[in-house]
């Protein structure tokens, strides 16, 4: 089922009320901080840019008191377009974001290509987003890797094994860079492929960069990537007797089509599982919870993405 049919109807009323009178509590903050007397001064639409940083609605076209225009992707980029590094390395011209060891509690530098335009580095390693899940000792199965940065996450926090999932090949051919960067190549593997209900094919643009659940069909051209289930990568792992593995999502809607069709002793392999969901909670809560989990979920934030309406936030699963 395609998961724009049920979006709406997979969140409570009160989540679309709350969302509102959130975006409003963080409005009346912005106004008595200074980041908005910085854009000012930096960006002749300040004020657009101002509002739709407060509803995280990216891509934004900023235009700089000089004349130029940027084109801010992600969380990340406004900030260090705005002045705020928070004590990053980053270089904007190779696309290159390099963190210290306060933020990945190591005594080396990590070093991520495409850093700045791709990934979710702000979320994974300033916000700690994948903290709660005890990855220690484990092995993790991180599906929609992207550059590998939550990959990286998850070995520098003491995961045995890493097995991460990109369908886009710009994305893969990065998080395979990365790895190798990082000298993590013992730890991590990554698979050019994405998941889903059934172990076939899908063919995708080579430039896209976004995830295949949301990000289009199955094309006539292009490059062929694999699909696999939950079951074909425990099989292909030999982790089948393993009962505490790791899951990991964040595939921009494959979650529903492969959550929903995993049969619960599958499930049931995993001691955790946390997701990111694009399409409301309310199906893959109650899957999960029929599985043997508690679950919990954030409030929905409620947004637009190439004219798609999302409603996501996180999912964390632990098993009873």
């Amino acid at each position: 089922m395609n998961p724009m049919y049920y979006s709406m109807r997979n969140i409570s009323f009160s989540d679309i009320v709350l969302n509102y009178l959130s975006y409003l509590k963080r409005l009346n903050k912005f106004s008595k901080i200074r980041s908005f007397l910085r854009y000012r001064r930096i960006y002749r639409n300040y004020i657009s840019v101002t509002m739709n940083i407060l509803r995280k609605k990216y891509p934004i076209e900023a235009k700089l008191r000089e004349g130029y225009i940027l084109l801010m992707r992600n969380e990340l980029e406004a900030r260090l377009y705005g002045g705020v590094t928070d004590g990053f390395e980053y270089d904007l011209s190779n696309d290159i974001v390099t963190l210290g060891g306060s933020y990945v509690d190591s005594t080396k530098k990590v070093v991520l290509h495409g850093g700045i335009t791709k990934g979710d580095i702000w979320s994974i390693y300033v916000e700690n987003v994948y903290d709660q899940i005890p990855v220690n000792q484990k092995t993790v199965i991180d599906i929609g890797a992207n550059i590998a940065d939550s990959c990286i996450y998850f070995a520098l926090r003491g995961a045995d094994k890493v097995i991460g999932l990109e369908p886009m090949p710009k994305n893969y051919e990065l998080a395979i860079k990365n790895v190798e960067s990082n000298n993590l190549s013992d730890k991590i593997t990554i698979l050019l492929a994405g998941c889903g209900a059934f172990n076939g094919e899908i063919t995708v643009a080579p430039s896209y960069e976004a995830g295949i659940g949301i990000a289009q069909k199955d094309l006539k051209y292009g490059v062929k990537v694999p699909l696999q289930t939950i079951d074909q990568i425990l099989n292909n792992y030999s982790l089948v007797l393993d009962n505490s593995i790791i899951l990991k999502m964040d595939c921009d809607g494959c979650e529903y089509e492969t959550i929903l069709s995993t049969d619960d002793r599958t499930i049931q392999k995993f001691s955790h599982i946390m997701m990111e969901y694009h399409f409301g909670y309310r199906n893959l809560k109650e899957k999960i919870e029929k599985s043997g989990f508690k679950v919990s979920v954030t409030r929905p934030h409620i947004h637009t993405w190439n004219s798609l309406k999302l409603q996501s936030g996180f999912l964390f699963a632990e098993k009873y």
